[in-house]
C-alpha cells in the first residue's frame, strides 16, 4: 500500500478514533455518512464553482470556500475512485485492521505519527498531549466479563473501558488506545499476550 498520499480516513474526513470508539453496528453508518460527505465535497462539479468562487472573492477565506479538509493540502484532489476504496476498505472489519496495521508500519518507518500540525506538517511520533501511558495491570479488572477500566481526571470512574475483545484485535501490536467517554483525554494501555501450554 501506497501511503504518501491521503490515508483513507483522511479522503472520508473522518478520524480513526470516531471508528474505534463506535459500536460495531454504528460504524457502517458512520462510514456510509462520511463517504456521502466526501464525493459531494469532492464532485467534479462542486470543486469547479468552489474555486471560480475562491478566485472571484479572495477575501473570502479557503475554508469557506470548500477547501480540501484539515490535514490535506489545497492542491489534493481526492477521485471517486479513492473515496469508493476508503469507504469499502473502512466500512469491512478485517480490511480496515489490515489497513490500520500496514498505516502504522509506514508511519513508524517514516518516523511520524501522522498526524499533521496546523500547518500539515509531520510531527514526531513521541509527540502527543493529552494520552497517558499505563500497563494493563494498572487498570481496574472483571475477569469474568473480561472488561477492564480505569477512572479518568474529567471525573468519570470508568472513563476508560477495554474489553478483552479489544486487546485481541490488536494483539501483535502490544498496545491499545482508548478514549475517554466523557473528554479527549487517551489512554495508551501497554500488554503482552501469555501463552497457554
Amino acid at each position: 500500500m501506497d501511503f504518501s498520499g491521503v490515508t483513507h480516513y483522511e479522503v472520508l474526513g473522518i478520524s480513526r478514533e470516531i471508528l474505534d470508539e463506535a459500536k460495531d453496528t454504528q460504524r457502517p453508518q458512520i462510514v456510509k455518512r462520511a463517504y456521502h460527505r466526501a464525493l459531494l465535497r469532492h464532485h467534479p462539479d462542486k470543486a469547479v464553482a468552489a474555486a471560480t468562487v475562491a478566485t472571484a472573492t479572495p477575501s473570502k477565506s479557503s475554508t469557506a470556500a470548500g477547501a480540501a479538509p484539515t490535514g490535506q493540502a489545497a492542491s489534493t484532489i481526492i477521485t471517486i475512485d479513492q473515496i469508493s476504496t476508503a469507504s469499502a476498505v473502512l466500512s469491512d472489519r478485517a480490511r480496515r485492521r489490515e489497513y490500520d496495521a500496514a498505516l502504522r508500519l509506514s508511519r513508524a518507518a517514516a518516523g511520524t505519527s501522522g498526524h499533521g500540525d496546523a500547518t500539515g506538517r509531520q510531527q514526531p511520533s513521541d509527540f502527543q498531549t493529552g494520552i497517558e501511558i499505563v500497563d494493563l495491570d494498572d487498570l481496574d479488572a472483571d475477569e469474568e466479563r473480561g472488561l477492564w477500566s480505569r477512572g479518568c481526571r474529567c471525573g468519570n470512574e470508568r472513563g476508560f473501558k477495554l474489553s478483552e475483545d479489544d486487546l485481541e484485535a490488536v494483539a501483535d501490536e502490544g498496545e491499545l488506545i482508548v478514549g475517554c467517554q466523557d473528554c479527549s483525554l487517551w489512554l495508551k494501555v501497554h500488554f503482552s499476550v501469555l501463552d497457554e501450554d
